[in-house]
């Protein structure tokens, strides 16, 4: 019993052991080619290959060569994260090897701002240049310096932004004040010419231009004035959104613009002057296809004097 105890303890001892040589391997691989993407300015491969050396050994040397890597990017609160946690776990013979860790992180710091930001919606998200940062209450939170787009938004609610100027190495306090969004949107018709109707939904809401608020949905719209043609359409009204749309009439084509007005006028002057006016008449109309009166000029024999 005793051997099988150790034979088990030997094996289970190799197979660590061999476990390990190979994840120092792959350690050493990844540090291997993140070094050659910083010297390659591919920092953000660099990156990528020093969290992966990182996860696999806990080895806080890659804490510090991540904070580099992000430094180089321009990301300095994560890189300030990063060699700040370098600071703190890595052993002092290690620390002492950065003699310059403290001018790095200085220097870092003033490309950083704290932001905190509070709202009358808690939990309203928070956007800064895009990015989704936090939910408000938003305590010291440390972001890159310089100007930025603040926005705050929240079911239901109109969403507000700030623009602001970030302060390196400074602290910046924003409130925001939500009010509730319209559960209505607004449709905006315009015409040329102006329109003296617009139904929507067959409604009369006056004529273009028009700035009506709606309920979200699909609406029908049927635009009119005289002398041009209808023109129907529809809209999709999103709540709280304002949609514009522009609309060209068409002008319906006048009676003497007609092709065939012309060639009806034209045979019958020529018809005028054949002196068989009544036939042309008959032409363009019903009288014809009546049975002509016994006698007439139609149908019955023509005499003389």
């Amino acid at each position: 019993m005793r051997f099988v105890w150790i034979f088990s303890a030997l094996v289970a001892f190799f197979l660590s052991t061999a476990a390990h040589a190979q994840s120092s391997a792959a350690v050493d691989q990844l540090k291997v080619h993140a070094d050659q993407a910083m010297d390659n300015l591919r920092y953000g491969d660099a990156l990528d290959g020093y969290e992966k050396a990182y996860a696999l050994s806990r080895d806080p040397r890659f804490l510090y060569n991540m904070g580099r890597a992000l430094g180089a990017m321009g990301r300095y609160p994560e890189a300030v994260v990063q060699l700040e946690r370098f600071r703190v776990d890595a052993p002092a013979a290690l620390r002492d090897r950065v003699p310059q860790l403290d001018q790095i992180i200085g220097d870092f710091k003033k490309h950083v701002a704290t932001l905190a930001i509070s709202s009358n919606v808690p939990g309203a998200r928070v956007l800064v240049r895009d990015r989704a940062i936090g939910t408000t209450p938003l305590g010291d939170l440390q972001v890159d310096a310089g100007p930025a787009l603040v926005e705050v938004d929240a079911d239901d609610y109109v969403a507000q932004r700030q623009n602001v100027v970030l302060p390196g190495g400074g602290r910046v306090e924003l409130v925001f004040q939500l009010v509730k969004a319209s559960p209505l949107g607004v449709l905006v018709v315009r015409s040329t010419p102006p329109a003296s109707t617009v139904l929507v939904d067959g409604a009369s809401k006056g004529g273009t231009p028009l700035e009506a608020p709606l309920m979200p949905g699909r609406h029908a719209l049927l635009l009119s004035r005289e002398g041009f043609r209808d023109l129907s359409a529809s809209a999709i009204v999103e709540r709280g959104v304002r949609r514009e749309l522009d609309f060209n009439l068409e002008k319906k084509p006048s009676l003497v613009s007609r092709p065939w007005f012309w060639t009806v006028v034209g045979v019958a002057v020529l018809a005028v002057a054949a002196g068989v006016v009544t036939a042309v008449v008959c032409a363009q109309t019903t009288a014809c296809e009546r049975a002509p009166d016994d006698g007439s000029i139609l149908g019955g024999p023509v005499r003389g004097p």
